[in-house]
């Protein structure tokens, strides 16, 4: 279980970082940042135990596939490819893509 909240801490982590960095900007891009600040305000440890269980073998060790999914997931949100209503949809995007 700790694993899965140190997962979900790394990830809200990650976005706020991105989230401060576009507000940071100039000029600032506050529709993105908003997007992702409600990704992380909507963060529990809750996540659906399926998607966890798809993620876990490759956390823990942290693997070079999973840092990647989640670096390109983030890095087609904050271009506006991707949208997540919120946290759960987003752990299952994450989850969807390091099975791909």
């Amino acid at each position: 279980m700790s694993a899965k909240i140190d997962f979900i801490k790394f990830l809200t982590a990650t976005l706020t970082a991105a989230s401060t960095k576009l507000l940071a900007a100039n000029p600032a891009n506050t529709a993105t940042a908003g997007r992702l600040n409600q990704i992380v305000r909507t963060a529990d440890d809750n996540v659906s135990e399926g998607h966890w269980a798809r993620i876990a073998p490759l956390y823990d060790p942290l693997s070079p596939k999973l840092q990647l999914a989640v670096m390109h997931i983030n890095a087609d949100l904050i271009a506006g490819l991707r949208s997540v209503p919120d946290f759960d949809a987003y752990f299952a995007l994450i989850a969807a893509e390091v099975q791909s």
